[in-house]
């Protein structure tokens, strides 16, 4: 069998991995890089043909795990998708709205002229999209599903957000059967939303993801940090403006919200979910509860957001209404790495004004702009635009749906016998060495193996 790393390989997108085993190439993820334009411009080469491919497993509907699977469509591939029923129904609007941002970004280069290409084009469209879902087959957890004779795999909950799967693959060996396990996103277990992560089965090999192997996230399920700078931004006249992940992100920082409104830790004010995505994400989560972390007196079971104050802003022209409020309120709005969608107009509106505030809560990606905001950039451009940075810039940890670097070590300690050989990938450099040290000193004798991109590892 051999592996090569087409992705995710040194950074923390554009995951995709190429097996090679019993005459069949599967995929595992196909995801569109994100952040500086060097990734990104990765999206336009495919190093392989699209139409040699048998299939491609998708661990979770992350746009940086599932989003590079229309332009492989168009490019000739027409084989099946194989995930869980969740990520099935999360992709279907997620690649939608990816294809429709795809087509907006080249319209608007063509309109500027700022792009170098004579006509821009988008790198798919939302009929490319439409022959990319019927391509989807639903596969149910933990049953053996057959590529071959000697070639199967299964799923198990991750608990990294609603869908997401680790994938545990068998292949042909001289001494019989072999097997690797896929971590994709590991969910860390401390999520008030989603379950933890299964136990892993007994594996040879783990290739596993490393974007936070390089620190150790809270423990303190306390919301107290984060209604302190709700009421200290609010109760002098500012607005709150949290970009989110529309799925996953945004569900869990709405019920923490709730449940700080619900026991008077922070002001009832208005809370305004501007992201179409992720009210179309909100209802996949109140339907596939089987995965949910519910408790059952929690009244975010029957209602999205247990709050009157709640607003969601489907219209465009409300969006843009909202940032010529000086009215105090939280923002919640899509993209969670600010590399695009409407949260740019709310910071181009709020970041100026001290009396704001921007609150992180996820991971941002190495050359987005939300790296470049938390690193405290000045220099700051939105829609080509000088935009001053006088608003506070915060960011909570607690919130995050990876494992740190113990809870990964933990996981892995959850096998009957440690994997002969691990192999690192969806991490910055200074993550994956240290998560690959950690390895060595709790597992000695193992071998780590840290790829980098376009990489291959004959197993």
């Amino acid at each position: 069998m051999k592996l090569t790393f087409h992705g995710a390989a040194g950074t923390v997108t554009g995951s995709r991995t190429l097996i090679e085993s019993s005459g069949k190439k599967i995929l595992i993820d196909a995801g569109l890089f994100q952040g500086p334009k060097e990734l990104r411009m990765r999206n336009w080469t495919t190093s392989f043909k699209a139409s040699t491919l048998d299939g491609v497993i998708l661990t979770h509907a992350h746009i940086d795990h599932s989003g590079f699977l229309p332009r492989l469509v168009k490019e000739g591939f027409k084989k099946p998708i194989w995930c869980s029923r969740p990520s099935a129904a999360l992709c279907r609007f997620m690649l939608l709205d990816s294809a429709k941002l795809q087509e907006e970004d080249a319209e608007y280069a063509n309109r500027s002229g700022y792009s170098h290409h004579r006509p821009a084009e988008p790198l798919y469209t939302e009929k490319d999209v439409e022959r990319t879902l019927k391509l989807f087959e639903v596969v149910d957890d933990e049953e053996w599903f057959s590529l071959s004779k000697t070639l199967q795999f299964r799923f198990f909950r991750a608990g990294h957000i609603l869908g997401s799967r680790f994938v545990q693959l068998s292949y042909p060996t001289e001494a019989g059967q072999g097997s690797i396990l896929f971590s994709g996103d590991l969910g860390n277990g401390r999520s008030k939303l989603i379950k933890p992560p299964q136990s892993p089965p007994q594996s040879d090999i783990l290739v596993l993801e490393s974007t936070y192997g390089d620190r150790l996230l809270p423990r303190d399920s306390s919301l107290t940090e984060f209604s302190d700078i709700i009421n200290t931004t609010t109760r002098r006249g500012g607005v709150v403006v949290i970009p989110a992940f529309a799925v996953g992100r945004a569900q869990e920082i709405l019920q923490a919200i709730a449940q700080m409104q619900r026991e008077s830790l922070i002001d009832k004010i208005p809370v305004y979910l501007d992201s179409p995505m992720a009210l179309e994400a909100t209802k996949a989560h109140l339907k596939y509860t089987d995965e949910i972390a519910f408790h059952p007196e929690d009244k975010w079971m029957n209602h999205p957001i247990d709050t009157d104050m709640f607003r969601a802003l489907n219209g465009y022209e409300e969006s843009i209404t909202l940032t010529q409020t000086n009215q105090p309120h939280i923002v919640i709005s899509a993209s969670g790495m600010v590399t695009g969608g409407r949260v740019m107009h709310h910071l181009k509106a709020r970041l100026p004004d001290p009396k704001n505030a921007v609150v992180f809560v996820g991971y941002q990606a190495v050359g987005t702009k939300g790296r470049l905001l938390q690193s405290g950039e000045k220099d700051f451009r939105i829609h080509h635009e000088k935009v001053s940075v006088n608003a506070s810039i915060h960011t909570i940890q607690q919130f995050s749906a990876h494992a740190d670097w113990q809870d990964s070590i933990d996981w892995v300690k959850q096998m009957p016998v440690p994997p002969k050989k691990f192999i690192l990938n969806h991490g910055e450099e200074g993550a994956l060495e240290a998560l690959r040290l950690k390895i060595l000193e709790t597992f000695p004798g193992t071998e780590v193996i840290v790829p980098e991109h376009l990489s291959q590892i004959s197993i």
